[in-house]
């Protein structure tokens, strides 16, 4: 669940919460801060953040889609185009 998805940039845990995943005891101690910002403000940036990642993703999404839709064109053999009345021939 906080695996990196190579295609979105995200783990999904980061994009369902906003942030990464705590670890429980925390590996290094980190010194309380104090915020002179409204809460209203902090939750506004948390919510803000979280968009940007959710368009980010969506880009990478988008960007890993056209990469895939290229390499499968590269392999495809031209088409033969076919008329109606051409003989041709069938493997059964």
């Amino acid at each position: 669940m906080n695996t990196v998805n190579a295609s979105t940039g995200f783990s999904s845990f980061h994009l369902h919460f906003g942030r990464a995943p705590c670890i429980i005891p925390p590996l290094t101690t980190m010194p309380c801060t104090v915020s002179n910002e409204s809460d209203i403000d902090i939750a506004r940036a948390i919510i803000n953040q979280l968009h940007d990642d959710v368009a980010k993703a969506r880009d990478n999404l988008l960007a890993t889609r056209v990469q895939q839709v290229h390499a499968a064109n590269a392999k495809h053999s031209p088409e033969i185009p076919y008329n109606v009345g051409d003989k041709v021939m069938l493997s059964t």
